[in-house]
């Protein structure tokens, strides 16, 4: 049998890609190491942040917008929540990147959003610690999407679309041919117009394909919050890490963690359990911005990010194969954004042009001489 378009990797974005594509009308493969959602991947966990402030480039509103639109979307579609607006706060010193990258979020749109002094925030959230030298950049609109349920929303679509999803297919080769490209896995042969790779971490080694991509380990603590009330998203400074980040996930737990500055290696070792010594250094950062919770983790686990050099995505073309979109680089920031990664993707796979993409091309680093 031969496809539209193949997705390998069914995670956030993979699962997004099929989405799009069953339903623009074509006839779509999923293929997925794994059963998703699962506990190999970035995806990890039950809630991610969703915010319209981007510090790392005001480039990302315009794609958050639409992200959000799509996401509300699919939360008609499937009659689920997946979204709960809790608002954020980046707190920062004055001229900081987290708030002055924040505020550059929101210029020149109507965008919700409010510059705070730290006694105002120690008004409206006393819980949270902040410094008398910091201060916040408020987004009401801020909140915390579930990747469990929006993967099973996003592949459920997908199957009511047309989609077929094959599980526990494992990516062990592609062959390219003029008009078509195969994937070979344990199970079989499996032909398509096109492919598109939603690999994470994975990418290099299951696509043969030396880019700049390094993953790295994060350790991620969920606390007991019951009795502290409605918690917003918090993202603070943090000298062992580029911050520190909290936001509150069902059952009244907290999950905090630090946001880069994790071990780098194989992915699959990566993702072994916690030592003590990582979990503690959590505890510090909790003790300090929400003391309420100090000494009432749960449970602790890795997650995996798979980082870019400059923290931009990274979406190209596999240079043996031209059939191939390959789809990474999330750099610890990518969920939130699927929905309308997913959409660019699904036209990609259907061989359309789509807006420029130039931010996340990968032969950016062709100039320092890393090889993609």
């Amino acid at each position: 049998m031969s496809y539209d378009l193949i997705v390998a990797g069914l995670g956030a974005w993979g699962s997004a890609t099929l989405y799009h594509a069953a339903r623009s009308g074509l006839k779509v493969l999923g293929l997925d190491r794994g059963t998703p959602p699962h506990d190999e991947s970035g995806h990890r966990g039950r809630g991610r942040v969703i915010r319209m402030a981007s510090p790392e480039s005001p480039v990302y509103t315009p794609m958050m917008q639409r992200a959000y639109a799509l996401w509300h979307s699919l939360e008609a579609e499937c009659g689920e929540r997946l979204i709960e607006e809790v608002g954020g706060l980046y707190m920062g010193a004055p001229g900081s990147e987290i708030i002055a990258g924040s505020l550059a979020s929101f210029a020149g749109t109507t965008l919700p959003h409010a510059l705070l002094p730290a006694a105002e925030v120690r008004r409206r959230f006393p819980a949270l610690g902040i410094a008398a030298q910091e201060q916040a950049v408020w987004e009401p609109g801020a909140g915390v999407i579930r990747p469990d349920l929006a993967i099973r929303a996003h592949l459920a679509g997908a199957r009511r679309a047309g989609a077929e999803i094959r599980t526990a297919e494992d990516l062990q080769a592609i062959e390219s041919a003029a008009e078509a490209v195969t994937v070979v896995t344990a199970s079989g042969r499996y032909r398509a117009r096109r492919l598109v790779c939603c690999l994470g971490a994975w990418t290099p080694g299951r696509l043969d394909l030396v880019v700049p991509l390094r993953p790295e380990r994060q350790i991620v603590a969920i606390y007991d919050a019951r009795g502290l009330g409605r918690l917003p998203i918090f993202v603070a400074p943090a000298a062992e890490a580029e911050v520190v980040y909290g936001l509150p996930e069902p059952e009244e737990t907290y999950k905090a963690a630090l946001h880069h500055g994790g071990e780098s290696g194989a992915p699959d070792q990566l993702l072994a359990p916690p030592t003590s010594a990582e979990a503690a250094l959590i505890e510090g950062y909790i003790a300090r911005r929400l003391p309420a919770l100090a000494g009432r983790r749960i449970e602790a686990f890795a997650c995996l990010y798979s980082n870019s050099p400059d923290r931009h995505f990274l979406i190209g073309t596999h240079p043996r194969h031209p059939r191939v979109t390959y789809a990474s680089g999330d750099s610890g920031r990518g969920f939130k954004f699927a929905s309308v990664l997913g959409e660019i993707l699904a036209r990609l796979g259907a061989g359309e042009r789509v807006p420029d993409l130039a931010l996340f091309d990968p032969a950016r680093f062709l100039q320092s001489g890393a090889k993609v």
